[in-house]
C-alpha cells in the first residue's frame, strides 16, 4: 500500500505523536536523475544542496502521485529551498498540482514562546491529516536501538546498518534487527553532512569498525555526544561535507575542539559529494594517523 504522507527533511521525526498511526515514508534521501526533457532541471541553481534537487526531479516525474501529502520538516537542511521551490514550481505548472505541501517547524526551544509555537505547528498539521485514516502505531524506536547497540560493539558493519536505515525510512518500516556482517580493527566515527549511499561507510568498513555514525539518519542521541564517544572508544572521527554544503560545516571546528579533548583524531576528507564514488576518497585513512592507528588500518 502507498504511503499516505511523505515525508522530506533530514531528522524529521516520523514516529512523532501528530503521525501515530499514518503511513508514512521518507523521501529525503532518494536520488533520482531528471526525466527526458526536464523542464524543472534548467531551472534549479548549481547551490541547491542534491537532496532538494532529487526531491524537485522526483515530484516532476510524478514519483510522489499516490501521495495524499508531502510534509517538509523545516528543520532540515535544504528543506525551506524544496518547499518554496515546489511551491512555485507547482504554480507555473511545471510540477503536478497535487499532492499539496505542507510545512512542518519546531523550535527545539523549551520556553513558553516555543511551547506555544510548536503547539501551533503540531495543531496546524494534525488539521491536514485528520480525514486520514490511521493504523496500529509502529515502533521504529525500539528496532533502532538494537540496531545502534550492535553496530556500538562492532557486531554489523558500517555500511550495513546504513543502509538498512536508509531502506527502514523508504519504506516506513521498522529497521530490520538481523545479524550482518562485521568489521574488525580501529573503532571509527563519522560525522558531517549528510550521505545518500553507503559508498564511504564501505570505504571505512575496509578499514576499521564504524561503531557510531553521526551524519545519519536517525542518529543516536540517547547520551551526550561526549559521553558515546568515549563509551564507544572512538579512536578516529572522519569528517566530510557536500560541495554545496552551507549548514553543515560550521560545526566542524566544534566536533573538531570536542575530538581534540578527548583525544581522538580529527580525520577531514574536505568535500565529498552526497552520492560519492571511489574516485572522490582518498586511498586510505592511513596517511596522517598516528602510528598505532595507521598500521590498524593499512
Amino acid at each position: 500500500m502507498p504511503a499516505q504522507i511523505l515525508l522530506f527533511g533530514h531528522g524529521v521525526p516520523m514516529s512523532d505523536p501528530v503521525l501515530a498511526g499514518l503511513s508514512v515514508r521518507d523521501v529525503t534521501r532518494l536520488f533520482r536523475a531528471p526525466v527526458p526533457e526536464s523542464r524543472v532541471a534548467p531551472l534549479l541553481e548549481p547551490f541547491l544542496d542534491p537532496y532538494v534537487r532529487g526531491f524537485l526531479l522526483g515530484f516532476e516525474a510524478g514519483a510522489f502521485q499516490d501521495a495524499a501529502l508531502i510534509v517538509v520538516w523545516r528543520q532540515g537542511a535544504g528543506a525551506l529551498h524544496a518547499f518554496r521551490y515546489a511551491q512555485e514550481l507547482q504554480r507555473q505548472g511545471l510540477l503536478p498540482a497535487t499532492p499539496r505541501l505542507h510545512l512542518w517547524n519546531r523550535t527545539a526551544g523549551d520556553s513558553p514562546a516555543a511551547r506555544a509555537f510548536d503547539a501551533t505547528e503540531d495543531a496546524a498539521l494534525a488539521a491536514r491529516v485528520d480525514h486520514l485514516p490511521r493504523g496500529p502505531v509502529v515502533d521504529r524506536e525500539g528496532p533502532l536501538a538494537v540496531l545502534d547497540a550492535r553496530q556500538a560493539a562492532g557486531l554489523i558493519s558500517g555500511a550495513m546498518a546504513f543502509a538498512r536505515r536508509l531502506k527502514a525510512r523508504a519504506t516506513g518500516l521498522p529497521v530490520s534487527t538481523e545479524p550482518g556482517p562485521q568489521t574488525g580493527g580501529p573503532r571509527l566515527a563519522l560525522a558531517g553532512a549528510p550521505l545518500g549511499s553507503d559508498r564511504v561507510h564501505r570505504w571505512m568498513d575496509a578499514q576499521g569498525q564504524l561503531v557510531l555514525d553521526l551524519q545519519g539518519p536517525d542518529v543516536p542521541s540517547r547520551f551526550p555526544l561526549e559521553r558515546m564517544l568515549e563509551r564507544r572508544g572512538v579512536e578516529a572521527l572522519v569528517w566530510q561535507v557536500d560541495p554545496n554544503d552551507d549548514f553543515h560545516g560550521w560545526n566542524a571546528p566544534a566536533m573538531r575542539a570536542r575530538c581534540d579533548r578527548l583525544g581522538i583524531r580529527f580525520v577531514d576528507l574536505g568535500h565529498i559529494p552526497a552520492f560519492p564514488g571511489f574516485r572522490d576518497l582518498p586511498e586510505s585513512l592511513a596517511t596522517g594517523l598516528p602510528e598505532r592507528l595507521a598500521e590498524g588500518l593499512s
